[in-house]
């Protein structure tokens, strides 16, 4: 009999990436990564505005590139499971069979018939006043969200395109997340009522809650703007978890790929929570996947009966891992920082020398750059006087959300370098980390171990050491970069039939801790008057 195989499809925000796994051995039989072309030039956004949209031939062309490079050796007929994962919230307008309205000729221009990236901050309006609403309505829709509905989540995005574009207001018959959009895509899905809406997306952006009956009702929707009356009774009441199946994969990709048609798809998920799954997440245990941003999560028993935590993007039961209620909270800004640091120091270079750069003087500048900032970071002593960065460049997500806020910083000068404000900006991120810390804590959360996941864990030990001295916890770093994907070829293999449960797919699959780092007491106390600044910063 032939092997049985499994894929796990992590869509981020560049690219898709994909793995082939043997799901018994756990060995990793191909790889695939395939960057979207639109984005990478991007195209549709405008970061002035807040503006980050994502057109879904970026998701279907990348998907047919993947698969290409994990099917070399053609053993597309051997795989009987296929898991995804996406950005979250991201969501777009689609017509009644499922299609994104920028599949049409009449919207395929259109930013705002586009997917609506998690990053996109354009409806801080909205969302503000979804919060009002919500605290003087019988039923705080809010409740299991933190307490503050956010301009990243979903309805605030309908609400902001159907106040801004009259044409998608009236041509959108509802909206769907990416990450209900791609296992339909992959299904070929065109009944709106079919879709298996996930526990994930819909519990932590869209305020979805068994004990509300579902999404917040059509009257207090109606009550923030009487737009979403054209939506009403289109959206769904039920959600599922990434251990079930979606459905069967479409005769497209049997056909172009060689596909079993018996070959399943499972329920979608956002990408961070596939990634602590990946990461082989325990109760008490935070998981941070770490990239441009980060997205901490936590799981506990339900048995446990926790309060609910002010300030944070929500917890949910079932979403993360299936039978344990998931926290989750993050940095709107980590990687993204770093990069907005090289852009500005490295692209006036770029403009001045122009067509003289050659392709090989560029990619050194690329590649060299973090290594020369980080060697001089790393040799600065951490002292009082420190110039110290808030970690606000993209808003901040938690605690507390607020994307109307802007990075400040202070104690630099004329001495300050470089390597200065590399270290300040790699601090604040692990201030802003501490931060998430502390709100679990001040509820009486006890964190036993925390997990750091994603590239940059893997590449900058700098990084990692300082987030040790600042959160003053161990920090384990696995042996994987591709936990999201991980995460889902560990769905993939669960709904399938291949494990009984998710918790005995992680034991064969998840990845493995392969080092840990440890607080210097030292700095630790040096690190602690920095907080502080940091957090007078946040509030000045």
């Amino acid at each position: 009999m032939e092997t049985k195989l499994v894929i796990g499809l992590d869509f981020g925000t560049d690219s898709v990436r994909g793995l082939l796994l043997n799901p018994v051995t756990g060995e990793e039989l191909a790889s695939g990564v395939s960057y979207y072309k639109r984005w990478k030039k991007q195209l549709y956004c405008n970061p002035e505005k807040d503006q980050y949209r994502q057109h879904p031939l970026d998701y279907m062309e990348s998907i047919d590139e993947v698969f290409r490079k994990l099917f070399a050796n053609e053993r597309a007929a051997n795989v009987v499971a296929i898991a995804t994962n996406t950005t979250g919230s991201t969501p777009v307008a689609v017509d009644a069979n499922c299609r994104p309205l920028a599949l049409s000729t009449e919207f395929s221009e259109n930013p705002n018939a586009m997917f609506l990236l998690w990053k996109d901050h354009t409806a801080t309006k909205e969302a503000d006043e979804i919060n009002v609403v919500s605290k003087k309505w019988e039923v705080d829709y809010t409740k299991y969200c933190g307490g503050i509905y956010s301009s990243e989540w979903f309805w605030a995005k309908i609400l902001h395109i159907n106040r801004t574009d009259d044409q998608v207001f009236q041509n959108a018959y509802s909206w769907m997340e990416q990450s209900d959009w791609i296992p339909a895509y992959l299904c070929g899905t065109d009944n709106l009522a079919a879709v298996k809406r996930n526990r994930c997306a819909a519990g932590h952006k869209a305020m979805w809650h068994e004990s509300f009956g579902g999404l917040p009702s059509a009257a207090f929707l109606n009550a923030v703007d009487p737009t979403f009356a054209a939506l009403s009774n289109r959206f769904y009441s039920d959600t599922y978890t990434s251990d079930q199946v979606f459905g069967q994969i479409a005769p497209y990709f049997i056909d172009t790929f060689g596909f079993n048609p018996a070959t399943i798809i499972t329920v979608g998920a956002i990408d961070a929570h596939h990634g602590a799954v990946g990461a082989g997440i325990a109760p008490y245990t935070l998981v941070k996947v770490i990239g441009t941003s980060t997205c901490d999560m936590l799981v506990v028993p339900a048995s446990d009966q926790l309060p609910l935590v002010e300030g944070i993007c929500g917890q949910v039961d079932g979403s993360i891992d299936p039978g344990m209620v998931g926290f989750e909270a993050g940095q709107s800004a980590f990687g993204d920082m770093f990069n907005w640091f090289k852009k500005l120091l490295l692209e006036p270079t770029r403009a001045i020398i122009g067509d003289q750069l050659s392709p090989e003087l560029a990619t050194k500048l690329d590649d060299a750059f973090f290594r020369y900032v980080t060697m001089e970071a790393s040799q600065l002593p951490v002292t009082e006087s420190d110039l110290v960065f808030t970690d606000y460049h993209n808003g901040r997500r938690t605690p507390d959300a607020d994307f109307s806020l802007h990075a400040s910083a202070y104690g630099f000068g004329l001495a300050t370098q470089a390597g200065h404000f590399f270290k300040a900006l790699v601090e604040a991120a692990a201030f802003g980390s501490r931060a998430i810390l502390e709100r679990f804590r001040a509820f009486h959360i006890p964190i036993e171990n925390v997990i750091a996941t994603g590239g940059i864990p893997t590449k900058s030990p700098y990084v990692v050491q300082v987030l040790a001295d600042v959160m003053g916890v161990n920090i384990h770093v696995i042996d994987s970069e591709q936990t999201c994907a991980l995460g889902s070829a560990i769905f993939a293999a669960t709904a399938c039939g291949i494990y009984p449960d998710v918790q005995e797919a992680k034991k064969a699959i998840a990845a493995k801790i392969v080092r840990t780092y440890s607080p210097d007491p030292e700095k630790q106390k040096t690190y602690e008057t920095l907080y502080n600044r940091y957090k007078k910063l946040a509030h000045d």
